[in-house]
């Protein structure tokens, strides 16, 4: 058999509400500072749901500031986040000029639900509350631009193929919460197998609107908090009380290494392992003994060829909810063995939110962070600790540690389940900045003045 074609991280952009810029973001988490603030949506004061990771309004500026085109055009932030995201990857990547075959560069990305516009059903209701299709029909051209019906799931990845000339493999994803995480395994599953040499990947979601508050109020799965929003996602805390709901985008450069070694490219971080699987058990709860999360991370182990004492950190679901942090335990414990009790845990929901589908592209790329620069952000809000969450999930503060490999979960509603395992590519490492890092054991590999 040929030698299995290897797969590394080169660029990384993201919008979220730590930061639009992956510093800026990175610098918010390694120090523990939560960027979950009071919802300020139109009319949101009489919202059950009042804590969410929204991106501020200065930094939305700054977005429009700079892509004013696709902006007045698009409008749905999420199909600007991923652009904006796309774009800074591309950017850090160094690949935007790039020549080649672009049949062999393409688009994996996730994407979360369409929006229901309430005006817009209710504009065309009849006065016998029938749909008035005829009526419909003529005044199309009213629909709210952020509606469902001009901004289909797969729109945002057809948006960055275009603006990217990015002719070849395009998908779009849609696996709830695990959405993200599976675009990027599936990335790295189409290059491995041959069939593209680049991928953007990654995802994108904002559900803070009017319906998507109330859905997950609904559930019960949101956090209710209001009087301190910075502290109402407390993973793995027995005094979590939901998610907390966020918006923005991750997307991630993945290149074939001889391809990224040709162009000179820098390394973050390998990619070596994928892997995914369905509970069928519940939509809205996890399996009890967590099978769905075992079978994903054990099935990332064995696509990278490695064993449970080879990770040192998970980046984990950790959605702050009664029922995902302790079924998520139980399966690393189940997977890891006594490993489990060595590894560092952490959540970066604790310091952003739940983005939903787009979840796992910011959680990718902080996992990302933590391999190529050994250090690991801590989980926020962590104070006292539930009994069947007996984990390290780096309380407080951040970590600084060696980490050779390391694993992203992420679970979705539906039962989806998908793990990534990014491991430290070999030589010197290096940090946003492009400089070399300097050599040494544990806690030395570092940029100078970065962290």
């Amino acid at each position: 058999m040929a030698e299995r074609r290897r797969i590394v991280v080169t660029g990384m952009g993201m919008a979220t509400p730590g930061g639009i810029e992956v510093r800026d973001a990175w610098d918010k988490a390694l120090g523990g500072v939560s960027s979950v603030r009071r919802l300020s949506y139109p009319g949101g004061k009489n919202s059950p749901v009042q804590a969410v990771g929204q991106i501020s309004e200065d930094d939305w500026q700054r977005i429009v500031a700079e892509l004013p085109d696709d902006a007045a055009r698009e409008g749905e932030r999420r199909t600007i986040y991923s652009l904006w995201s796309a774009l800074r990857a591309a950017r850090d990547s160094g690949c935007e000029d790039v020549g080649g075959d672009r049949r062999r560069w393409g688009v994996c990305l996730a994407s979360g639900l369409g929006i229901n516009r309430l005006e817009d059903v209710a504009r065309w209701a009849g006065s016998d509350g029938t749909f008035d299709l005829v009526r419909f029909g003529r005044e199309f051209r009213q629909v709210h631009r952020e509606s469902i019906m001009r901004n289909q799931t797969h729109h945002a990845a057809a948006l960055i193929a275009r603006k990217l000339n990015l002719r070849g493999d395009n998908r779009s994803i849609t696996t709830a919460c695990a959405s993200a995480t599976t675009a990027i395994g599936t990335a790295m599953m189409i290059i491995r197998r041959g069939e593209a040499d680049v991928m953007l990947a990654g995802g994108s979601d904002s559900m803070i609107n009017p319906i998507g508050l109330v859905f997950f109020a609904l559930l019960g799965a949101a956090s209710r908090e209001s009087e301190t929003p910075e502290t109402a996602c407390r993973p793995f805390d027995r005094r979590r009380g939901g998610l907390v709901m966020g918006e923005g985008a991750g997307v991630v450069v993945l290149e074939e290494l001889e391809h990224a070694r040709a162009r000179g490219a820098r390394i973050y971080a390998e990619v070596i392992g994928y892997g995914s699987s369905m509970d069928a058990h519940q939509a809205t709860a996890p399996h009890p003994e967590g099978a769905g999360a075992v079978a994903s991370m054990a099935a990332a182990l064995r696509d990278a060829h490695i064993g449970p004492a080879d990770i040192d950190y998970i980046n984990a679901h950790g959605t702050s909810t009664k029922l995902n942090d302790p079924t998520e335990t139980l399966a690393i414990k189940e997977v890891f063995g006594p490993h489990a009790f060595k590894l560092a845990i952490n959540s970066s929901k604790s310091v952003m939110g739940h983005l939903l589908a787009g979840a796992g592209g910011p959680e990718f790329i902080f996992t990302t962070m933590s391999v190529s620069t050994d250090v690991v952000h801590p989980t926020v809000n962590l104070e006292a600790p539930d009994p069947k969450c007996d984990l390290d999930y780096v309380p407080g503060h951040k970590r600084e540690m060696t980490v050779r490999t390391a694993l992203s979960n992420s679970y979705g509603f539906g039962g989806q389940n998908a793990s990534v395992v990014v491991a430290k590519y070999p030589g010197k490492a290096t940090g946003l900045s492009g400089q070399e890092a300097a050599p040494g054991g544990p806690g030395k590999n570092r940029i100078a003045g970065f962290l």
